[in-house]
């Protein structure tokens, strides 16, 4: 089963390719050259990815090969680490490093903690500096580092603070999947069954029929699964970049609960962004049931896939209160009315607004354990 080793991303003068194999590290020096973005590249990276493995040195290898000067910082490996401290600490670092003569650029290389923060860096340091997106985990690949979203956390709520500046390259290695935890790769793979769910019924049936230890397993399941999830991730952000026509807003499919979680938790080790969207696109999923978008069977087969990807679909020890006003100071809320996206069939979603509260609250309690 073969899947593309370049994915185009067609956004005018922001465009960019994809890149996509395994074992391919070698080629990042070469890639970034042929770019021209600059004369010295900073890797920002987190020490867990160091410490895992030797990709992190072949990556900062390859680009030293190609000419360029490398330094090198990390950040801790948590969602706190999304905040104006860090971003402070990373802006000095890059100004510590500039002077005359040099041209910096940034190299992400780690999941979507260092994917959004150093992508709010180098959005804002000289009012703008390229980027190279080097996704090492599965959530990363499949999403955060695709689309140019960029952001960090506020106590009130999550990516409250960002932008939208799209990388000049991303470049994925299905080499750093190999040392990710079983917990944080079926993280990144609620990611992928929420882009089957709103767009790809063969992505989502081709999960469905695929054991986990398959997937991880086979470089070719692996890589075709990706591709179809990045496919349908450039298929909104090609459409609507800035999410101003609602388009993009479907690839938000059990974000809103799961925003709300991770608020709720205290962005702590609780649940993983991709745990909370799993249960998040249950509690969207029970809504369009009671909304009568979708019926019993296909509620049955999304809450069926998301147990089959080892994926959680309810929560304890967090408050329903806590929850409801988290939601209620999320970004995707349109002048005080909620704003959810729901499934209507495997493969289609819409956007629903106004959704009313008696449905929501029904539909928290539903995943709450008491």
């Amino acid at each position: 089963m073969k899947f593309p080793s370049r994915i185009s991303i067609r956004l005018g003068v922001n465009s960019y390719d994809i890149l996509l194999g395994s074992g391919h590290l070698a080629r990042l020096g070469q890639e970034i050259k042929r770019l021209q973005l600059g004369t010295h590249a900073v890797i920002l990276t987190n020490p867990t990815i160091q410490r895992a493995s030797g990709l992190t040195r072949q990556a900062a290898a390859s680009i030293r090969r190609a000419g360029f000067e490398v330094k090198s910082m990390t950040i801790p490996d948590t969602e706190r680490s999304k905040s104006f401290t860090m971003l402070g600490t990373v802006l000095s670092r890059l100004a510590s490093w500039d002077g005359p003569g040099r041209k910096l650029f940034l190299v992400l290389i780690g999941g979507g903690v260092v994917g959004d923060l150093g992508g709010v860096a180098a959005g804002i340091y000289r009012r703008g500096i390229p980027f190279v997106q080097v996704p090492t985990t599965l959530l990363a690949q499949v999403d955060s580092s695709i689309g140019g979203k960029t952001g960090i956390d506020l106590p009130h709520g999550k990516n409250l603070v960002g932008l939208f500046v799209q990388p000049r390259l991303v470049f994925i290695d299905l080499e750093f999947l190999k040392t990710l935890p079983d917990r944080q790769f079926r993280s990144g793979l609620a990611e992928v069954v929420k882009c089957a769910v709103i767009r790809d019924a063969a992505l989502f049936r081709f999960l469905e029929a695929t054991p986990l230890s398959a997937l991880r397993s086979s470089t070719n399941r692996l890589g075709w699964v990706i591709s179809r999830a990045i496919l349908v991730k450039r298929w909104a952000v090609e459409q609507d970049e800035k999410e101003t026509r609602s388009i993009r807003t479907l690839l938000n499919f059990g974000h809103t609960f799961g925003h709300a979680l991770e608020a709720a938790t205290r962005y702590g080790t609780a649940y993983t962004h991709g745990e909370a969207v799993s249960v998040g696109m249950k509690v969207a999923a029970d809504i369009a049931l009671r909304l009568n978008k979708i019926g019993d069977s296909e509620l049955e087969k999304i809450q069926g896939l998301l147990r089959h990807a080892g994926l959680p679909q309810t929560v304890r020890g967090v408050k329903e209160a806590d929850l409801l006003k988290a939601m209620a100071q999320d970004k995707k809320w349109s002048i005080g009315r909620n704003r959810w996206v729901l499934p209507t069939g495997i493969g289609r979603a819409i956007v629903q607004t106004g959704v009313p509260d008696r449905i929501v609250r029904l539909s928290i309690r539903s995943v709450l354990e008491r």
